[in-house]
């Protein structure tokens, strides 16, 4: 059964998880592609596949790196339980991926934070890491409200930390011009992009995907109400608190249409399948639970098909 399997990491939980993630890959390219697989897709699936793996992987591995414990074995079954549900865009971005790599090291070190005496360095990380999303896109700005909020701790209330906070803040953009100006007079590599605010339109932009996709943001949102650790467990709480925030500023951006490019809900992806596993895994009863991972499949399933009019 499919929840037994997911119930402690193991060797194969992960190669479960490697597996049904090929499984999911292969049918999204299925659907996209209006119900064709041929060898000339072969690339780019196998891409896909490598790099969605690689980031569940990337998450787990961190998160034992650090003892944190917030990423938990079902995690490793609704990363890609919940993907069935996202809106596709027609390709894959480069870009999307490295900012979702940039936002889990960037968590990470707000964890070390916490469980570090070097706290400083740790938020000097953290700090930096979102200057680099904000150098991207502006509107990443709503990330330097983590760093913030270490700062109202009292333990981290000194001049040592506000200067860790300050100088990536500062120096990164100021360092990055001058090397602009010095080596690529022609080309400004910080260019402005021309960002509208467009809210999302229920008239022109109401699509199936995306009424789905609002389901399962809906489900992420009481679990991040209903699951908050206590204050106690300070590792498992500080964890959960980064993704509560990563889960609000992502709907933020989402609606208001603050992404650079296609693909305004990608950055609630890694949130709201992180707050569904934990949703699955507070379901006690065992039998219950493979229902509901089942149901969950089917509807998945079946509601990409007749998206896609393959069905």
């Amino acid at each position: 059964m499919v929840a037994e399997l997911f119930q402690k990491t193991t060797l194969k939980s992960y190669f479960a998880s490697i597996f049904i993630s090929l499984l999911v890959v292969l049918f999204i390219h299925y659907c996209k592609n209006e119900g064709a697989l041929r060898f000339e897709f072969l690339p780019n699936i196998i891409i896909f596949w490598l790099l969605f793996s690689g980031i569940i992987f990337l998450i787990s591995y961190l998160e034992n790196k650090n003892s944190v414990n917030t990423f938990r074995a079902i995690h490793l079954l609704s990363f890609p339980l919940i993907y069935l549900f996202f809106p596709h865009g027609k390709e894959l971005v480069i870009s999307k991926v490295l900012i979702a790599v940039l936002i889990i090291c960037s968590k990470y070190s707000y964890n070390r934070i916490f469980n570090e005496n070097k706290s400083y360095l740790r938020l000097f990380d953290l700090s930096f890491l979102i200057v680099l999303l904000i150098l991207y896109n502006k509107y990443f700005i709503f990330f330097l409200i983590i760093p913030i909020t270490v700062l109202f701790y009292q333990k981290y209330r000194d001049l040592k930390h506000l200067i860790s906070f300050l100088i990536p803040l500062i120096f990164l953009p100021l360092t990055l011009q001058i090397f602009n100006k010095v080596l690529f007079q022609n080309y400004n590599i910080l260019s402005n992009y021309n960002y509208l605010i467009n809210t999302w339109e229920i008239k022109e932009n109401f699509y199936y995907s995306e009424i789905i996709w609002f389901i399962a943001i809906f489900t992420a949102i009481l679990s991040s109400i209903l699951f908050i650790p206590r204050r106690y467990q300070k590792i498992r709480y500080q964890g959960f608190i980064f993704m509560i925030f990563w889960l609000y500023i992502s709907l933020i951006m989402g609606f208001f249409g603050l992404q650079k490019g296609e693909g305004e809900w990608f950055l609630s992806f890694i949130p709201v399948a992180y707050f569904s596993g934990i949703f699955i895994e507070k379901i006690k009863n065992i039998k219950i639970k493979n229902m509901s991972i089942y149901l969950l499949f089917f509807i998945g399933v079946i509601s990409k098909l007749i998206q896609n009019n393959i069905i």
